[in-house]
Order: C-alpha cells, then structure tokens, then sequence
C-alpha cells in the first residue's frame, strides 16, 4: 500500500458512512467482507479507510480491523452525531497531501466541480485516467471529504467555500409536497446514501417520470444530487434534513433550504397580500412556463402554498388569503455603487500593488488590512470582506500573496473599475 498521505480517495463519505455502519466488530476478512458489501467496493473503500484512519489493513493474511478512531467513529453514526464524527477524521484529512491539496485549490478559487478537481488531481500527482468518470468519481470523494469536515460545502457536484455566495440553480415546478420530499430522502437514506431511480420507484410506488420531477425538486432544495444517469445521491444538507436528532428542526431546515435556493426569487416577489392563483403566477413568470390553463396555475400555486407553510413561513389571513409571516427577510434593493474619488482610486491601487508585488511579508500584511478595512465600508463589498477575511487567515498560514487575486478581480467587478487598479500601485 502506498504511502497514506498519497491515497487518493475514490468513495464518497457516504460510502465510509454505511460501511462503518455496517462492518462486523472486531477483526474481518476481506474475503468475508467481499460478500457482504460487494468485492470491488471492499478494494475500493480501504484505502480511503486508511486515508481517514479508521481501519488497519494486514495485506499478506487478508485482514481488516477498525482502528479506535474507527470504533469512536461508528459510535457517533449510530447516535447520529455527525459532528463528532467529523471531528474524529479532521485530523487525518488535514494530514492528508492530497485532500490538503484539494483545500488549497478551493481557498483560491472559492469553487470546484468534481471534473475540475479530478484534473487538477491527476496532473498534480501523475495520474493517466484515460475516463472522465474516473476523474470525475475521485473528484467528487475529495469534495464530498472536505465537505462532511466542514472545509465548504458539496452540492450537485460542486464543492465551494464555506460562506461563498452561491448561484441559484434553474428550478422546476414544485411537483412534491413536503412530506414527499422528506419520504424521498429517507428512502435514499435507507439504501446507504444512493440509489438508482428504477429501485426507488418501486420502493416508494411511483412511476419513473412522476419521480424523476419530485426528485429534481428535492435537487433544487440542495438535499440530492445526480452522481450518474439514473443515480441519485443524499448531499450533506439531505443527511441533515433527515437526522432523527434534527426532527425538532425540520421545519427549520426546509425553511433554510427554501430561502437558499432559486425559489428565493418567488419568495421575495410576494405583495405583502396574496392567494394561491397570484403565487402560481409568480410562479409560471419565474419558471417562463406556458400554464394556459388556470387549474394547472392553481395546482402549482397550492403545492408552492404548501411548502411555504411547512417552512412556516405563511401566516392566514381572511378566507383564501395569505402573507409571509414577519421577519422573512426579502431580497432588498442594492446599495448604490460607491464614488472612487481620486484620492481613493489612487490608495486603493497603492495597497493592491504591494499584495500583488511585494517580497515583504510584514507589508503586504498591513495591505490587506488596510484593504479589508475599506470593503467593510462598503455594503456592496460585505461578501468581498467576507472572502478576503478567510484568505487573509490562510495568508498568515502559506505566506502566498497570490491567493488574493480572485478577491480583487472582484473589487474590480464590484466596483464597475473599467481600469485594472492593480495597475495604479507600485
């Protein structure tokens, strides 16, 4: 086995999951194991197993034994306290080259895909994968690691950081009611994390394109994902959503995922008075959909209804009218763009010209504080801050300037600059 710092994952946390789960105490063969969970997931699993320092492996005699980290580790699953479990395998993963790797790459360009890692993977580490599935498969083990730790998060095949602005993904119609939605997940639970639509179908009793939509909108709420044609996948966010011991918070969580997601924009569009047919037009207006027939306006706008009720957001007034109930923050007119005076123009490309050429440490370090302090003065640069705070902890770490770029490419673009200011310092 090659050394364990060079492993490169090839499943997926979940994977890890319901085999821990499952693995009989004590000592196993392998070749006992192989019946159980299948040969080429047994072969495929130990090395990330090692990886993450949850098992031994005695090669010559063909033995897999759980590690006292590994043991700790399957007794926070069976609690669900996938926190502690997490904080188990940190340590493994930050000694880990090549998941470190992964981070630094997330830290510099604040998202990844599952393909975009595989590439960066295998020429970093001489790989000659001749399938896109293959980077694609340990791209996504990478991503799906970093992302139950807690180094960003990992949703519909992309991982990104940890308070990074997501873009909203195109939605569908809202097919599923609630309690759909949730069966859906648990369902998929219940199969280790994944399933293919065929089995999933027959489990629940509905036909393949009835579920494949009530599906797509469980992807849209980030609780699922697609990892193949016809396989879907329990995210992070899903696995929380079902946790026994969040059920007092599943309203809660719904309520998070709802907001987070592309029906926002429904959401913040709502007069502050409204009925179904109104939410079924904000609907059809947002989705571009042709509903010619006010029954399948109705539909829609009753199932919408209903999902805003679940999250608890709705609050009945008169007979047929509604509202959101107070606190829902809406989507609120930007701020106007800040007016570089001339003076400003000139110190704002004074401090990025000493990030982007400076040999000197304690120089460039006084620039970005001193750049940080002027993007929190502005509302339009709140996120920028936000970014340029992580990246500056990690500067102090690394000592690599360059991982300010992206931020003040932003700046740039933020700021409507038609000119470059890192052209202006020196």
């Amino acid at each position: 086995m090659k050394n364990k710092n060079e492993i490169i994952p090839y499943v997926r946390i979940d994977q890890v999951i319901t085999f821990i789960k499952e693995v009989p105490s004590g000592e196993s063969k392998v070749e006992e194991l192989s019946d159980r969970f299948g040969r080429s997931s047994v072969q495929n699993l130990i090395p990330t197993l090692l990886l993450l320092g949850l098992c031994e492996y005695d090669k010559k005699n063909g033995i897999v034994k759980l590690t006292e980290t590994g043991e700790k580790f399957r007794s926070a699953l069976i609690t669900n306290d996938e926190k502690k479990a997490a904080e188990m395998i940190k340590p493994y993963v930050d000694k880990s080259e090549v998941l470190s790797f992964v981070r630094i790459l997330l830290e510099k360009k604040g998202s990844l895909s599952t393909l975009d890692i595989g590439r960066e993977l295998a020429f970093k580490f001489n790989k000659k994968w001749d399938n896109i599935l293959t980077y694609k498969t340990h791209g996504a083990a990478c991503a799906s690691i970093l992302g139950f730790v807690g180094y960003g998060t990992y949703i519909r095949g992309i991982l990104r950081k940890a308070k990074t602005e997501i873009v909203k993904p195109e939605i569908s119609p809202p097919y599923a009611g609630f309690r759909k939605i949730v069966e859906i997940v648990r369902t998929i639970s219940k199969y280790g994390g994944e399933v293919d639509l065929s089995t999933l179908s027959q489990r629940l009793g509905t036909k393949e394109g009835r579920l494949n939509v009530e599906i797509k909108n469980c992807i849209d709420l980030g609780f699922l994902e697609r990892i193949a044609p016809g396989k879907i996948a329990i995210t992070q966010l899903g696995r929380e959503f079902i946790n026994p011991l969040n059920k007092d918070r599943l309203s809660e969580i719904f309520r998070d995922a709802l907001l987070y997601s592309g029906f926002n924009k429904t959401i913040s569009s709502l007069p502050e008075v409204f009925d179904i047919k109104e939410l079924g037009e904000l609907l059809q207006h947002q989705l571009g959909a042709k509903w010619r027939e006010d029954k399948t306006i109705l539909t829609f706008g009753k199932k919408f209804l209903n999902w805003l009720a679940s999250a608890e957001l709705l609050e009945k007034l008169e007979e047929g009218k509604y509202r959101l109930k107070s606190g829902v923050v809406k989507e609120s007119k930007k701020t106007p763009l800040r007016i570089l005076s001339v003076t400003d123009y000139y110190k704002l490309g004074k401090v990025v010209g000493i990030i982007l050429s400076s040999n000197n440490f304690e120089n460039i370090k006084a620039a970005v504080e001193e750049l940080l302090g002027f993007c929190k003065q502005d509302d339009n640069l709140i996120t920028v801050a936000e970014l340029l705070e992580e990246h500056y902890k990690l500067f102090l770490e690394i000592k690599d300037s360059r991982i300010f770029g992206p931020d003040i490419k932003l700046i740039e673009k933020t700021l409507g600059l038609k000119e470059t200011i890192a052209g202006e310092g020196g």
